[in-house]
């Protein structure tokens, strides 16, 4: 089950915590003499008037901003690595060639020294080449006042999230409306920042975690076809599967993400429970027995009752070789399943609660790599059967965030001592460079049946996982900035799909992405979309 979300008046969120306490609030002198001569004598009417003159100052940040006026659309922050120079190239092939509307930017980082080394090697020439560099670190709460000053949406590219104070920042872009993006593939770390959803609604501001292609693409096809079901059908969705193919010169896994997933492993007990639990991220859907009643488990000792999750649902059905026979297709464990289907199933329940427009009441999603023929011959050939295979097509659509749903077969040291005997082996803050990975693409193919049995697919195939990630984070971002009036909802911790739902559809579409409705691309279209030179 997700963490309950704030409702009531005594809520502090983090940042607000840190900023009202006692030893903060001394650090401005004007206010702290009024409240020490308030606390000797609460009719000290000179006193109260100071602090009715400087606690508004206080509230509003103007007492310690040294912000220079100057507000961009999106401010980056954490681009001195890998992530960053995605963020970079997108922006230079994409964005800054193609977006509709003109837009402004800054970078920041903690060490703004390096961020102007990447900015000036990826923009040198162009009338980017002087893109402000910003200066933000968790441990200085006036430089996150001026850095959230600075934007209107902040995209976030500093992991792994679980390390980091990154709520801190979260809950000043919600006080200052300001809305936030980042690439996380963390569940802990999107269940962390869960409460402040309550919060962000009532202050109008979208905190959109996750905003990468796994996080993104499953979930905007699950929504997409839940739109054609209501649109053609009048009915809700009851089964949708999405299957993660690609090919050309793969890339495994960038620095960054293997120190993701190397954290997300080496959480506790309780952290591991967690990322286990197919409803980690909220959605839950009880099994039901013919007659409509809950089945249910009696803990032993305590009485403790809950109710069980439904067979389909457990990710054991995501972890073997197993045949489509429906639509003819081998699949495998994808290493993002265990993190989509968290993704999927929150979307489901926020439609449900905020629009009472859920893809369906009695949803199932599951997701899986397609297994390439060479690969089952392989396997044969070992002696594997239909229910091994470790890690089968874990790099489909490698690159997707920052880390992994938590559940996948592949250990993160197998995993970098097999990179290592190919030569692909990246630190920290490194990858592949884009030229690399030219021919390379990854493709979501979504299978969705209605409760009727209607049958619904459509597809994305777009460059290699990384650039994908970098698409999908800015194109969110540009919804939030130039989609806000037509978007569905004001606010909250929201996923990319219910958050900006058709508009981030139709951007990433436009923004070269290849999409089909109705049925998916041959195989003789398995190639990456036009190189944006």
């Amino acid at each position: 089950m997700a963490p309950a979300v704030h409702g009531t008046e005594d809520f502090v969120p983090p940042f607000k915590k840190v900023y009202y306490s006692n030893e903060f609030v001394m650090k401005y002198e004007p206010l702290a003499t009024a409240l020490r001569r308030l606390n000797e004598n609460k009719d000290d009417k000179e006193a109260q008037e100071q602090y009715d003159v400087y606690f508004p100052l206080y509230k509003n940040f103007d007492w310690c901003s040294s912000w220079d006026g100057n507000k961009y659309d999106i401010v980056f922050y954490g681009v001195s690595g890998y992530t960053g120079y995605l963020m970079m190239e997108y922006l230079k092939r994409v964005s800054l060639k193609r977006n509709p509307e003109p837009f402004t930017f800054a970078f920041a980082g903690r060490t703004p020294s390096r961020v102007q080394d990447l900015r000036d090697r990826l923009f040198a020439g162009s009338m980017w080449e002087d893109t402000p560099v910003l200066q933000m670190s968790y441990d200085d709460p006036f430089s996150v006042i001026d850095m959230v000053k600075s934007a209107k949406v902040i995209i976030n590219v500093a992991g792994p999230y679980m390390l980091t104070q990154g709520e801190l920042m979260i809950d000043c872009c919600v006080s200052m409306g300001v809305h936030y993006c980042d690439i996380s593939g963390e569940v802990p770390w999107s269940r962390r920042i869960l409460p402040l959803h309550q919060y962000a609604v009532d202050n109008g501001s979208f905190i959109i975690p996750s905003a990468a292609s796994a996080g993104g693409y499953p979930d905007l096809g699950v929504f997409l076809c839940a739109k054609k079901a209501r649109d053609e059908y009048g009915e809700e969705l009851r089964k949708v599967i999405c299957y993660c193919n690609g090919g050309g010169a793969m890339a495994g896994a960038s620095g960054g993400t293997l120190k993701t997933r190397a954290t997300m492993a080496a959480g506790g007990d309780d952290t591991r429970k967690m990322m286990g639990d197919p409803y980690a991220l909220g959605g839950f859907v009880p099994d039901r027995d013919r007659n409509g009643m809950k089945y249910c488990n009696i803990e032993f000792g305590t009485g403790k009752v809950t109710t069980k999750v439904r067979a389909e649902d457990l990710d054991a059905n995501m972890s073997k070789i197993t045949e489509d026979k429906h639509l003819g297709i081998w699949r495998g464990p994808n290493t993002y399943s265990y993190f989509d289907t968290r993704i999927v199933r929150r979307s489901n329940m926020l439609l449900a609660d905020m629009g009472n427009c859920p893809y369906g009441k009695s949803l199932n999603f599951m997701q899986y790599a397609v297994l390439p023929t060479e690969m089952l011959l392989a396997q044969k050939g070992a002696g594997g059967g239909a229910g091994g295979a470790a890690g089968a097509g874990s790099g489909s659509g490698s690159g997707g965030g920052g880390g992994g749903g938590g559940g996948g077969a592949v250990g993160v040291d197998a995993e970098r001592a097999a990179l290592e005997a190919k030569g692909q082996y990246y630190g920290a803050g490194e990858g592949p460079p884009l030229e690399e990975l030219d021919d390379a693409w990854v493709g979501w193919f979504l299978w969705a049946q209605t409760e009727k049995g209607h049958e619904i697919k459509c597809d994305f195939i777009g460059r290699d996982g990384y650039f994908e990630t970098a698409r999908v984070a800015i194109e969110t971002s540009m919804c939030l900035i130039f989609d806000r009036e037509a978007l569905p909802f004001k606010g909250g911790v929201l996923t990319p799909a219910v958050a900006c739902g058709t508009s981030l559809a139709q951007r990433i579409i436009d923004s070269g992405v290849k999409f089909k409705m109705g049925d998916w691309h041959g195989p003789e279209e398995h190639f990456p979309p036009p190189n944006p030179e």
